[in-house]
């Protein structure tokens, strides 16, 4: 009689977390996209506080962070929404990443959580629906506003964070992933519940204290799981575990390209040993009154004796790059030299010579671009390392290539006349990069051509011992270059 009354109420709580999955809906969003949603717009306005002047909001100013715009998880679940943004910092943490999550319900109220995610082994990208796997612990922040110290006092926040053993086909990967839009089985949906104490205004936790721990291989597990929260932001709230409040729900958000493209960097050098070494070598002949440069092509493996080879010097005091190599480029590295392609001086950074060769070599079809490397090391003590995102873009950069244009051959005027006047508004202005510009400018100058011209590509400062590497980014707001170290 017993057996059969536990087995009962087993099956009414499967039963009751099927539906509860069934229930969750996740999409994909962009900040901009967002903002035709009304309901958003209603939630960020009460939490902002912002003018409409400002670049950035007071919550981004006051918790010093700022919302990355094209990457938004959207979960709705029984009449509350949940918006979840990756944020950064002017100087980021390689040991974790971190989220903005926005709680709304019907009636419009709103509350904001500070998700930092610590991992406890290096994030890889899942085979399975655009996502990525996650293992380690979190720690979560109300966002709250002039809390004093005498009004402090023991709240929790407890969160749900979705996860997804689904893959595309039945034969693909099963290893749990974090849940995006395409996780659209519900008996493949894991929640894990984690929880957040500390002391804090009665609106909410200040979030020092560790959620729980969750990962690859875990179910349902946290400190507190099912615990109630304290709403943060509009003040209102709950006692410290009571469960009048359904938890905050997330599927973290992270860029995959700073995990495959630092990835690509680093297996490269750990493919090659002696890679490092050229390299810095190389970087020190920039002293020379021409530029040299190296490479290795996809013919070399990790037993090759000697991978790295020399480009030869051409006419000019400009490296002499083969547009016809017998195998495809993986690397290519070289030096703008301290007299540059005139006697005035040299680029800080790459030019528009050095895209148009490299799009020239992928229209030739001679880059393995999935794995290709370009690397420039300067005489104004820069180093710079470039990868590929997106081959289509970088493609069509260089139009025409061709000097030697058969008779009656066709040309895309607008396109030729876009492309030159992006090269000319980056390199011949007197506040574009030139032979005696800043190289601090230049960085900013350099990634806003990145993104006018549609490169597609990702750029990495590298340090003198080819050991640290950071991807560069512009703020969207601020316009600042915002450096993300890679944790190799």
């Amino acid at each position: 009689m017993l057996l059969a009354l536990f087995s009962c109420e087993l099956e009414e709580e499967v039963l009751q977390k099927n539906n509860y999955r069934e229930n969750i809906k996740i999409r994909n969003s962009t900040f901009d996209a967002l903002l035709n949603e009304q309901h958003f717009v209603n939630a960020i306005s009460k939490l902002s506080k912002s003018k409409p002047a400002q670049s950035k909001t007071v919550m981004e100013a006051e918790y010093g962070f700022t919302i990355l715009p094209d990457q938004v998880k959207v979960l709705e679940h029984k009449g509350k929404t949940f918006y979840t943004f990756q944020i950064k910092r002017e100087v980021q943490n390689p040991d974790y990443f971190e989220n903005l999550v926005i709680d709304t319900d019907s009636i419009g109220q709103t509350d904001a959580y500070l998700f930092k995610y610590l991992p406890t082994e290096p994030l890889a990208p899942s085979e399975e629906h655009d996502s990525f796997h996650f293992k380690g612990a979190v720690h979560i922040t109300p966002i709250t506003y002039n809390i004093a110290i005498a009004e402090k006092e023991l709240h929790c926040v407890t969160a749900t964070v979705m996860m997804c053993d689904q893959s595309w086909s039945g034969s693909g990967s099963t290893t749990p992933h974090v849940a995006t839009q395409y996780c659209n089985n519900p008996n493949h949906l894991t929640e894990v519940t984690t929880t957040t104490c500390d002391m804090t205004a009665g609106g909410g936790s200040m979030g020092a204290g560790a959620g729980g721990w969750f990962g690859a291989n875990q179910g349902s597990q946290g400190s507190d799981p099912g615990g109630g929260h304290a709403g943060a932001g509009n003040g209102s709230g709950t006692a410290p575990g009571s469960n009048t409040n359904p938890p905050v729900l997330t599927a973290p958000v992270f860029d995959l390209d700073q995990i495959t493209k630092c990835k690509t960097i680093s297996k490269q050098m750990a493919k090659f040993p002696g890679l490092k070494q050229s390299l810095i070598d190389l970087a020190a002949t920039t002293s020379d009154s021409h530029e040299n440069g190296i490479f290795i092509d996809k013919s070399a493996t990790a037993e090759t004796p000697d991978p790295v080879q020399t480009v030869p010097v051409g006419s000019g005091g400009t490296i002499d790059i083969n547009l016809n190599p017998p195998s495809k480029y993986t690397m290519i590295a070289h030096t703008h030299d301290i007299s540059g392609t005139d006697g005035t001086g040299t680029f800080s950074i790459f030019s528009s010579d050095d895209m148009a060769t490299i799009s020239n070599l992928i229209q030739l079809g001679k880059i393995d671009t999935g794995d290709f490397v370009f690397y420039v090391f300067t005489a104004d003590g820069t180093r710079y390392a470039i990868t590929i995102n997106c081959t289509s873009c970088l493609e069509a950069f260089c139009y025409p290539c061709n000097e030697n244009l058969a008779i009656g051959t066709v040309l895309d005027m607008p396109r030729v006349l876009q492309i030159n006047a992006l090269i000319d508004q980056t390199y011949n202005k007197a506040d574009g990069i030139h032979s005696q510009s800043d190289p601090v400018n230049d960085k900013k100058k350099f990634l806003e051509f990145i993104k006018e011209a549609n490169l597609g590509i990702s750029l990495f400062e590298v340090d003198e011992t080819l050991t640290a590497f950071e991807k560069l980014e512009l703020d969207p707001k601020t316009k600042n270059v915002i450096k993300k170290p890679c944790s190799n």
